[in-house]
């Protein structure tokens, strides 16, 4: 599953997924594994959506569509140059509650990703992986 699969996935939903944090930590953290599947597993009551195979066994998934604090970890990791800002709110029935932006510490201060979620780390972690993208997009046009 790509960066941009997963933002798809993200798009569609408004719930924390362990799945997607399982794809998630493996494109950021854990490069080298991949999220594990139930076949892996000795039988259907073993496998956990969040488990993540390792050459030695399994591992878990780091939460970050379930915490907001690892949903910030996960912005410090894409864009380490960058501030975070989370706000709560809505102005009608039907608007996400959370608002997210990563944005450069610069003066133009320009967004590189924002999302809105009825779930804050969800936000968060939206915001992180189009900031993500976009910076993989301005590495390729100036290649």
């Amino acid at each position: 599953m790509t960066i941009e699969d997963i933002i798809e996935t993200l798009e569609k939903t408004d719930m924390p997924d362990s799945r997607i944090d399982a794809f998630i930590t493996c494109a950021f953290l854990l490069k080298q594994l991949r999220p594990a599947e139930p076949n892996d597993f000795d039988g259907p009551h073993d496998y956990l959506p969040s488990s993540i195979k390792s050459e030695h066994g399994f591992l878990m998934a780091r939460p970050f569509t379930h915490d907001v604090n690892h949903a910030i970890d996960l912005c410090r990791e894409v864009r380490p140059d960058a501030v975070w800002h989370l706000a709560r709110g809505r102005q009608t029935a039907d608007d996400s509650l959370y608002g997210a932006q990563l944005r450069e510490i610069k003066e133009s201060e320009s967004v590189l990703g924002e999302a809105e979620s009825n779930h804050a780390a969800l936000a968060l972690t939206l915001a992180a992986l189009r900031a993500h993208v976009r910076q993989e997009d301005e590495k390729r046009a100036g290649a």
